[in-house]
């Protein structure tokens, strides 16, 4: 098909000659009732997204549309990112229900054209002017290897995150058991907790060795003897961990490097400035997508096992204590020294 091209390292030096536009209508919107109303620019997407993938005849991971600004685009584009690396253009046909919508979601005031950056969890825009180097018709191959999606080059996406943590990973810590058990029996005496006893976590740890490319580490399993969990605390169990885990590596497989990595903030060299790594293993719940972890890949004033705080609400990994047992010290404190813990206890 003429209108589909295989993605390769070559798409970015082609010209626009070497790209041919499907003629596209867009007839699935519907009428226009309440030009206002906040959820427009998301019906507009979904038509948009709904469209092309018909017209493909692929699952669509995603599109970039282009607006005109009438002096060098005089015309609306599409650009699809298909599920089999391959790349669908097209160009809108500017009918009159099109054109209503699009003067309702469309910002007036950006005087040149617009890239509007789509998939089914996304929503974004900006001038093409921020394209400092390429532009649309120019530079046709570069525009679209701009913005492939993360898919089209995963092998080499996740090369480059393993080979910046490589030098970083310590699996070897080690805890002293003794000193374990003192701190946290005696925490959970000293609080009136209700703990959960120790089963058998096998057959998480196995399913952790298989999404994690590495063994669950010895000391949260030495950690993991003493309990599965503590009632209604942000103390977590073994799937608990493992689930959370879980998650926290998907949004690493999801992105990029550059999107993890964050050298405008700064903490005190002892964790990575990232904002989330496959070698730190959530145990303690501080809620609203926030956690303490285990940290086997610190930075290069850390220590393998040293306990830090990452999550939703931050940009990068902190410090928190230099080991678990001295975080459990922490918090064998007297009840008034620790008013601001109020998360050390949850509804669960």
């Amino acid at each position: 098909m003429g209108h589909i091209t295989a993605y390769s390292d070559r798409v970015k030096q082609m010209n626009w000659e070497a790209f041919h536009f499907k003629p596209l209508i867009i007839d699935t919107l519907p009428d226009l009732k309440y030009p206002k109303h906040h959820s427009n620019s998301f019906t507009f997407r979904d038509a948009l997204l709904e469209a092309v993938e018909q017209a493909s005849g692929k699952t669509l991971l995603k599109l970039i549309f282009i607006t005109p600004d009438y002096e060098t685009i005089h015309k609306f584009y599409g650009i699809g990112y298909l599920e089999d690396k391959t790349v669908f253009t097209v160009e809108i046909e500017h009918t009159p229900k099109f054109k209503a919508w699009f003067t309702v979601i469309h910002d007036e005031h950006h005087k040149s054209a617009t890239v509007y950056n789509f998939n089914k969890n996304m929503y974004s825009s900006q001038p093409t002017s921020n394209l400092k180097h390429i532009t649309f018709q120019e530079h046709t191959g570069a525009f679209i290897d701009h913005f492939i999606p993360n898919q089209f080059i995963a092998e080499q996406l996740a090369k480059e995150k393993a080979d910046f943590l490589a030098p970083f990973i310590q699996m070897e810590a080690r805890i002293d058991m003794k000193a374990l058990v003192e701190s946290f029996v005696g925490l959970i005496s000293e609080k009136g907790l209700t703990l959960q006893p120790p089963t058998h976590n096998d057959a998480i740890y196995t399913e952790f060795e298989e999404e994690a490319g590495y063994p669950f580490p010895q000391l949260i399993k030495d950690y993991l003897s003493l309990h599965n969990g503590i009632d209604r605390c942000a103390i977590m169990g073994a799937e608990d961990i493992y689930n959370e885990w879980k998650q926290w590596k998907d949004i690493y497989d999801d992105w990029t490097q550059e999107d993890l990595l964050d050298t405008y903030s700064t903490n005190e060299g002892k964790a990575l400035l990232m904002y989330t790594t496959p070698y730190w293993i959530p145990f303690f719940d501080l809620e609203n997508g926030n956690f303490l972890a285990f940290d086997f890949a610190p930075n290069t004033k850390g220590t393998a096992g040293q306990i830090i705080r990452f999550g939703a609400d931050q940009e990068i990994g902190y410090i928190e204590a230099d080991d678990l047992v001295s975080f459990f010290e922490s918090l064998r404190r007297p009840e008034s020294e620790i008013e601001d813990n109020e998360w050390f206890y949850t509804a669960k």
